[in-house]
């Protein structure tokens, strides 16, 4: 009896502590859309996301990760604008840091089930004590959760940026043209740009 009472301690306080990382880190994680800040000039611009109306500028877009996007400027006694925001895959290290949420979840998931049975083994070449051996544990699952959440997220359909990152319009008096502009561009040429300017001259 008095071996089995550290061992319950250590087993509830390895994953309470596991718990509690796990509430931090989760704000690591990329989440399934993208703020993107539209502006005009002048402002006031009625804004329509893939056919949908928006607001007017100035306005925060918040635009799912997954798919690729029309944004499209209508103001009475002006050109439309359009212009496409693609996406692409972020560096393998950012996927990385934002899956370590991953880690803490494996930590409960896996080490305190690892630590469950290496109690009961009682493997007698461990002298490291209940919660040196739940620390262990709990490291092995943290370790086993990140790796396996990053394979997992780096495959997740919303794993991309989204680009341009900023919007700016300058709008156009209409000429009686009633086509709009449209600007398109692939992920690959937009890979180092933050931000856009259209200006129309």
């Amino acid at each position: 009896m008095q071996k089995t009472q550290p061992r319950v301690a250590a087993f509830f306080l390895t994953g309470s502590l596991a718990l509690f990382s796990l509430q931090g880190c989760q704000t690591l994680s990329r989440g399934k859309t993208q703020h993107i800040p539209a502006t005009s000039r002048p402002a006031g611009v009625k804004v329509l996301v893939d056919g949908r109306a928006i607001g007017e500028t100035p306005i925060n877009l918040e635009l799912t990760r997954s798919d690729i996007h029309v944004v499209r400027f209508e103001l009475s006694g002006y050109r439309p604008v359009e212009i496409q925001i693609t996406k692409k895959r972020p560096p393998k290290g950012e996927t990385i840091l934002t899956s370590f949420w991953w880690a803490p979840v494996g930590g409960v998931v896996l080490g305190l089930p690892i630590f469950w049975i290496w109690t009961r083994v009682h493997d007698p070449g461990t002298d490291m004590g209940s919660l040196g051996q739940g620390f262990v544990s709990i490291a092995v699952g943290a370790i086993a959760g990140w790796v396996a959440g990053t394979r997992i997220d780096s495959r997740l359909p919303s794993n991309f940026d989204l680009s341009p990152q900023t919007l700016f319009v300058q709008m156009e008096k209409a000429d009686g043209t009633t086509a709009p502009l449209v600007i398109e561009a692939d992920a690959a040429r937009l890979r180092q740009v933050r931000w856009i300017r259209v200006a129309l001259r």
